[in-house]
């Protein structure tokens, strides 16, 4: 089995993308899913609102899920799919197994439904334009 190469997605326009995917929430992360093609590298996107907490906060919580994404993408990821990681208000302070076991279980729930092709699990309704 050959290593996936893992990009990171830099641009506001690929975090967009991503989001109008599918997505598996856990108690410690929020996981989006989106296929870019059928083989490639793997991208990645880390996002740690203000909701959570002030900067030391938020970058203690975006280096654990870099983390974790880093031992287990190459296990539970497919190639050409883009992953955008969103910390949840408990994700800083977690447990480290308790963080992985999240992640674990909702990056193979969204790989069986973008392998199968079916509706992704807690699929976004498009939404309506805003009336002016």
């Amino acid at each position: 089995m050959t290593a996936l190469v893992i990009e990171r997605l830099r641009k506001r326009a690929q975090f967009l993308a991503v989001r109008n995917g599918a997505r598996a929430a856990r108690t410690t992360v929020l996981v989006e899913a989106k296929r870019r093609s059928a083989v490639g590298p793997v991208g990645l996107g880390l996002t740690a609102t203000k909701k959570i907490g002030g900067a030391v906060v938020r970058n203690r919580a975006r280096r654990r899920l870099r983390e974790a994404a880093r031992r287990l993408l190459p296990l539970h990821g497919l190639a050409g799919v883009d992953y955008v990681l969103v910390a949840r208000q408990s994700t800083p302070e977690a447990a480290w197994e308790a963080l992985l076991d999240d992640l674990q279980n909702a990056l193979i729930r969204l790989a069986a439904a973008l392998k199968s092709g079916e509706s992704p699990p807690q699929a976004r309704a498009p939404k309506r334009p805003s009336r002016k």
